[in-house]
């Protein structure tokens, strides 16, 4: 059977069987804030669409590589989403629960197992959740909307690892090579990165790359070993011993500031400089700084109950963005950050993409007043929010418009505007914004 390992770039040809993997393409958190190494493990074996064949490793690779971050490295049982066969709605709200949890000072690793596509008309790769369809591409995962989330990640440092193809021109660099600055250094400094076993080549179901890739990490006996340092190690081993030639380097826009992800082993008996003892104690420190709030603190409470639901906004800039598709995030993101919003209750994510997707309604493009009434009695929604953004030389304007369920109405429209760079504060302002109105 075919599948990929794959993490937020990656690339694939076609999704049928063979004996490789393809090219170019759960657990609940008991406490969100308890350590400061965080994973989301995601494994796809089984898929809902008869013509997408079911695959057979994924899952033992992500429990193998669960068992060991949990054995021999810094991470606590409590501190991994293991997501085995999710939907497209787990693998999201597995990424909101963790960009809502996280402060600067967690480091996050993630890792796909399952199968992928790489579009070559769209340049687009994506994941496929349990629920894709091999004909539509509604319930996929895009690179864009994984790119976005990297971006909106508080934590200082993410690592995304996949053993399948990734084009080479996601990176910034490629560094193999020593670290030339000290790990106490490239720890305070923000990270972004990728490591991928290779570059729109097949990749055998027993992979060569997964093989190395673990038995370096159990066989690290250093303190800390960063992510460029295991790449160097592993590299020579994979092009010794297979077709694929593995690739590391920064992810795209994503805030990389030459940074590196740290692995810590505490059980290392190697000897133990000033350097190392002051960032073993900054690691096993119980002191994290907070995390900072969307939601402002006179827009927690609602006087009276409401139940809302929002929809993807619609690109209306006539052109896609080199940043990738923004209405599904934004969606995503804003009904996150609402849903801690007292006697305001949001829409199941997965309801509303399984009832969107029986409707034939992918956007609010669909929409006109007696369809959003339509859907929103089937919802039990009081309110439903759609919206356009359009970007024009550097800066975005989000415009939100609200329907009355029971009349089918507009009741009011809000926008804002700013800089491209500055979208992460015009979508507080808007939750702000969104808040008030309700009141």
């Amino acid at each position: 059977m075919k599948y990929i390992l794959i993490s937020i770039l990656f690339v694939s040809f076609s999704i049928h069987a063979q004996n490789n993997r393809g090219v170019i393409i759960t657990d609940d958190i008991k406490s969100l804030n308890s350590g400061k190494y965080h994973a989301i493990i995601i494994s796809e074996n089984q898929y809902q669409d008869s013509k997408i064949n079911d695959l057979n490793e994924p899952q033992n690779d992500a429990d193998n590589l669960t068992s060991l971050l949990v054995s021999k490295y810094y991470f606590k049982k409590e501190d991994i989403i293991r997501l085995v066969d999710p939907t497209r709605a787990n693998i999201i709200d597995a990424i909101e629960q963790k960009r809502k949890s996280l402060t600067i000072d967690d480091n996050l690793l993630i890792f796909y197992a399952g199968h992928g596509y790489w579009d070559a008309g769209l340049k687009m790769g994506y994941w496929l959740p349990s629920d894709a369809k091999k004909e539509s591409k509604s319930n996929w995962v895009s690179n864009s909307d994984l790119t976005l989330y990297l971006s909106a990640f508080e934590s200082n440092h993410v690592l995304l690892v996949t053993d399948a193809c990734f084009s080479g021109g996601i990176f910034k660099t490629r560094s193999i090579g020593d670290m030339e600055q000290g790990t106490k250094r490239l720890y305070e400094l923000k990270s972004r990165k990728a490591i991928t076993s290779g570059n729109l080549k097949e990749v055998p179901d027993n992979s060569v790359f997964m093989k190395f890739f673990i038995k370096e990490l159990e066989l690290n006996q250093s303190t800390f070993l960063t992510s460029d340092q295991l790449f160097a190690k592993i590299r020579p081993n994979i092009l010794n011993n297979s077709s694929t030639e593995p690739l590391y380097g920064v992810i795209h826009n994503t805030g990389d500031e030459g940074g590196e992800f740290v692995f810590y082993n505490p059980s290392s008996s190697s000897s133990k400089s000033d350097e190392t003892l002051s960032l073993t104690s900054y690691l096993t420190s119980e002191t994290k700084r907070s995390i900072n709030d969307i939601v402002l603190e006179e827009n927690k409470l609602l006087e009276k109950p409401k139940r809302l639901a929002i929809i993807s906004f619609d690109n209306t800039s006539g052109k896609e963005s080199e940043y990738g598709d923004l209405g599904g995030p934004l969606r995503d993101m804003l009904t996150t950050d609402l849903n801690s919003v007292k006697n305001l209750t949001m829409v199941d994510r997965q309801a509303l993409e399984k009832l969107l997707n029986e409707q034939n309604l992918n956007n609010s493009k669909s929409f006109d007043q007696a369809t959003a009434t339509k859907l929103g009695k089937l919802l039990g929604a009081e309110i439903i929010i759609t919206g356009t953004y359009f970007e024009f030389f550097g800066t975005l304007r989000v415009d939100a418009k609200f329907i009355n369920v029971e009349t089918g109405e507009i009741a009011f429209s809000l926008g804002v505007d700013g800089a491209r760079e500055e979208f992460f504060d015009l979508k507080k302002t808007l939750a702000n914004l969104i808040i008030e109105k309700l009141k």
